[in-house]
């Protein structure tokens, strides 16, 4: 049925609807990779990272792109690499990583499952990267569950699973 099915998770109850829902489909068809994905809008992590910024996360580079997350993209790769030792500057994008609190918590529910699931924390804007990533990892399907925002919240804020389904190139399933 799916390959590869991408659920946004940040322990909400929408998301985790969503992540029930994976389950069921993961039932269906056993062989299909499970990704979890959670992401953040925390700027860096606690280990050293340099400020180069992998050509694939910078893929969709409209106008309104975030550069808050991108760091300086006019220095060359050796600039920021340099630059980046004498300091502690931590303004790159957070590398794919699963020792994120969220992650670890939704891996130990899973556990007894014993299926194929892979974590990964990123950060940034959260409807952006799921789409990103779900393109970039070739996703069949993305879950996302539903916030219940009010109306007024959602016009004022935006939804990330009203964004997600209008922006992923990837099929999206709302769950609510």
């Amino acid at each position: 049925m799916y390959k590869h099915i991408l659920v946004a998770y940040d322990e909400t109850d929408g998301s985790k609807k969503a992540l029930d829902e994976a389950l069921k489909l993961t039932k269906l068809s056993p062989d299909t990779k499970l990704t979890i994905l959670y992401v953040s809008e925390e700027k860096g992590t606690t280990e050293t990272r340099d400020n180069y910024t992998p050509t694939h996360a910078i893929a969709d580079t409209a106008p309104g792109f975030d550069n808050q997350y991108m760091g300086n993209l006019s220095a060359s790769r050796d600039e920021k690499l340099n630059s980046n030792r004498g300091g502690d500057n931590n303004q790159g994008i957070t590398a794919p990583s699963s020792s994120h609190g969220v992650l670890r918590n939704v891996k130990e529910k899973l556990n007894p499952y014993q299926l194929n699931i892979n974590y990964v924390h990123l950060s940034g804007s959260e409807a952006k990267r799921i789409c990103e990533y779900a393109k970039e990892n070739n996703a069949d399907l993305v879950l996302v569950g539903n916030t219940g925002k009010s109306n007024l919240k959602k016009w004022v804020l935006g939804s990330v699973s009203e964004k997600v389904a209008h922006n992923c190139e990837t099929s999206v399933m709302l769950v609510k």
